[in-house]
């Protein structure tokens, strides 16, 4: 319009032009002042102003990128605020990193996988890559011609103390857990096969050689038709001289302090997530809960709770 009315000399001062335009003079005299320069071409030219410069240069930011992906974290944005202090050299407000982790990076806080600190990763390596070989190892020389079957083994406890987990409540609303510290406990002992997800449980009163012989005997029984290689860590009653082992069921021991290698760990944890902040009155009434839990289990459930790659791949190369 400006153009327009300029040409056809409809218009003759920039004052009339600012008026009919509803714009500023001095938007007008930019305008023809760019159009002068540059013509069309210049006068439609959209320009962006540059913004602030980040408080956290870019190649920073990748430093802090690279150190939140790597599992052992940090546990707050204060303590990453003195990570960038220390060893980027850059000094931000608290606000400033906390608002670039959480809602740009969207990285947040994550209840940690627990590992001990006597954990050795390479053994645990080593254990991952060569599984396959003693499976096959085991297979030549206690085999005994029967179909193989690779099984994952622990034990659970489970008590009337209350178990304690996150809540979901609205923001500002801060939840409240009601606890109870009554005694009482049980276990459960229990295999599972990472292949097809079948599994095999008993209940004890406690955690010892003589309940894990007797619920040895009760898997050696169901599963006679097989040769059993059960991955299992090293809890002393799973090595006790006194345990008689059946000729169709072998021990592979997990690396020490590696129970995050057992995928049975994982089981766990999800029978136990319907039990949190629940208080039950007596050891029957949660014996009761953990049964229905456990019962509910399909094959298909704990295939995809256990079914991990590691074991998998090493079960098919030993097979092939």
């Amino acid at each position: 319009m400006l153009l327009y009315w300029i040409t056809t000399k409809k218009i003759k001062t920039r004052e009339e032009l600012a008026t009919m335009l509803k714009r500023d003079f001095s938007t007008i005299y930019r305008w023809l002042r760019a159009y002068k320069k540059g013509g069309i071409t210049l006068l439609l030219t959209v320009k962006k102003a540059p913004g602030k410069a980040p408080h956290i240069p870019p190649e920073v930011r990748e430093k802090l990128i690279k150190k939140l992906q790597e599992p052992q974290g940090e546990t707050s944005s204060g303590k990453l605020q003195l990570w960038l202090e220390k060893e980027c050299g850059i000094k931000v407000s608290y606000k400033v990193v906390h608002d670039l982790v959480h809602y740009k990076l969207k990285a947040d806080l994550k209840v940690p996988r627990p590992q001990s600190n006597k954990a050795n990763e390479e053994v645990q390596a080593s254990f991952k890559k060569k599984l396959c070989e003693l499976i096959k190892v085991m297979i030549k020389y206690f085999g005994n011609s029967k179909p193989v079957r690779i099984w994952c083994q622990d034990e659970s406890r489970f008590g009337l103390i209350t178990m304690q987990g996150r809540m979901i409540t609205l923001k500002g609303v801060k939840p409240i857990g009601k606890k109870q510290w009554k005694r009482g406990n049980f276990y459960i002992y229990g295999v599972v096969e990472p292949a097809t997800g079948e599994q095999y449980y008993q209940e004890f009163s406690q955690l010892n050689h003589n309940c894990f012989q007797e619920f040895l005997n009760g898997f050696a029984q169901k599963y006679s038709d097989y040769f059993n290689l059960i991955i299992m860590d090293n809890g002393s009653f799973h090595k006790a001289l006194l345990l008689d082992w059946h000729d169709h069921v072998m021990p592979i021991y997990l690396p020490a302090y590696s129970p995050e290698l057992n995928p049975i760990e994982r089981l766990w944890s999800h029978t136990k997530k319907d039990l949190k902040w629940e208080n039950y009155s007596s050891l029957d009434k949660l014996k009761e809960q953990v049964d229905i839990i456990i019962k509910s289990l399909t094959n298909q459930e704990v295939l995809s709770l256990c079914g991990w790659d590691y074991i998998l791949e090493a079960i098919l190369s030993a097979g092939s």
